[in-house]
């Protein structure tokens, strides 16, 4: 079609899927509504705001919109004979549950075999790949000074880093360091004796 009118007014049925930006913002209006075959089926099961409630509420009122069915629904529009509305469940289905389960595990799996983390809701997402050598994950209080004093500690006892990642979020921060020598015993208990360390695991 020429344009977005042209094909509105040759449609039976218009289906939304795009997300809300400026662009997209109020994109079924007014204008765009008088546009629609009479009678058509708006279904918004995209985002709330890519429509104009009023416009939509004046376009079923008119008759230029039929029925509107949307899982974003308003209070405006509560009661209306023509509006559908139901939750919305997109994330819900059977096979978006199997695949949260899967990635849920997955990600479990690679925090406690390699210490990273995603999708944490008080820690920074953060990875590092294995390169060799024995892995130090820990986290700690996000204060100025406390990396340089675990690598200091490393440094002492002679104990080369071979890789490292440092991120915070908030109060916290986290750490991943792969080092050549297997960490002692007596290695961990300096590393939890800083003031602000909070865990030290060995991975």
């Amino acid at each position: 079609m020429e344009n977005m009118q042209s094909l509105l007014a040759k449609s039976d049925i218009v289906t939304l899927h795009l997300p809300v930006l400026e662009a997209t913002r109020n994109l079924i209006n007014k204008e765009l509504i008088d546009s629609f075959r009479p009678g058509a089926t708006l279904i918004n099961l995209s985002r709330e705001k890519v429509v104009d409630t009023e416009a939509i509420l004046k376009g079923l009122d008119n008759g230029r919109i039929g029925k509107y069915i949307t899982d974003f629904p308003v209070v405006e529009m509560m009661g209306h004979d023509k509006v559908v509305s139901i939750p919305h469940l997109g994330a819900s289905t059977e096979e978006a549950e199997e695949n949260c389960a899967i990635m849920v595990a997955n990600q479990l799996i690679d925090f406690l075999e390699n210490g990273n983390i995603r999708n944490s809701v008080n820690f920074p997402n953060i990875f590092l790949e294995r390169n060799g050598g024995f892995r130090l994950a820990f986290s700690n209080r996000n204060v100025p000074k406390m990396l340089n004093q675990v690598l200091s500690i490393l440094a002492d006892r002679n104990i080369n880093v071979i890789d490292m990642i440092n991120k915070s979020r908030g109060d916290a921060a986290y750490n991943i360091i792969d080092i050549e020598q297997e960490p002692t015993p007596e290695l961990i208990q300096a590393l939890e004796d800083i003031d602000g360390v909070i865990k030290v695991r060995t991975l």
